[in-house]
């Protein structure tokens, strides 16, 4: 039996948001999520974009506390690939790189010790000198999936980051994926797009109103 890596009971969140001084709405995001992931795993789940997939990953990972319910993480090192990493726009990138790994469960040395790796990955050259604020979203992204790709994990967790940059960085970066795969790392990849679950999934759940739906159907996931 492959190990269990991770598993979320019965997860909710919601988010306030503030309407006046006096008053705030209460915004549900994830409402009453179960599943599990395992050694060697290749999960998909597809949702529209504004389904809460993000958030979803977010928990997963340790960022976000559930309202309700909990998020058990069995040993398992996560490392999460967003497009929208929360780095700090007045560091530069090498700073970044540093303190995203560190954030990650890294120590300050281990993560010294592969920033010349996460450097010759994200191909920004002279620009990790420059503060994050003046990146692009792309660039940030190639930052952010190089730093989580230098972490040993266990569980990768992916939010829509496959096609970031020209098609050598993105056949680099599926190989880079394919090959922790290979080598028995655990992946959740979160998307609107069936063609790329298909390709890169085992198995897909659909993802609706902060609920995981039933299996999605083969036509759904084969489909353009």
């Amino acid at each position: 039996m492959t190990r269990l890596l991770l598993e979320m009971h019965d997860v909710h969140l919601a988010y306030r948001l503030r309407k006046s001084l006096l008053r705030s709405d209460c915004h549900p995001v994830i409402n009453g999520v179960s599943l599990k992931v395992h050694q060697g795993q290749r999960l998909g789940i597809m949702g529209h974009n504004g389904a809460g997939k993000s958030t979803l990953l977010r928990l997963m990972a340790g960022i976000y506390a559930p309202d309700r319910g909990r998020v058990t993480n069995h040993g398992a090192r996560v490392s999460l690939l967003s497009l929208q990493a929360g780095f700090d726009p007045r560091l530069n990138g090498w700073d970044n790189a540093l303190l995203s790994g560190v954030l990650m469960g890294m120590s300050p040395k281990e993560v010294r010790l592969r920033l010349k790796g996460i450097h010759e990955f994200c191909e920004l050259g002279d620009q990790m000198n420059d503060v994050l604020g003046t990146y692009s979203s792309g660039m940030r992204a190639r930052l952010g999936f190089a730093v989580a790709l230098a972490m040993e994990a266990d569980l990768l967790l992916i939010d829509e980051v496959l096609s970031v940059g020209d098609q050598d960085f993105q056949e680099k970066s599926e190989k880079a994926v394919m090959h922790a795969v290979n080598q028995g790392c655990a992946m959740v990849l979160v998307s609107h797009s069936p063609i790329k679950l298909k390709k890169w999934t085992d198995s897909v759940l659909t993802f609706e109103k902060g609920m995981i739906c039933l299996p999605a159907p083969e036509k759904a996931v084969s489909s353009a």
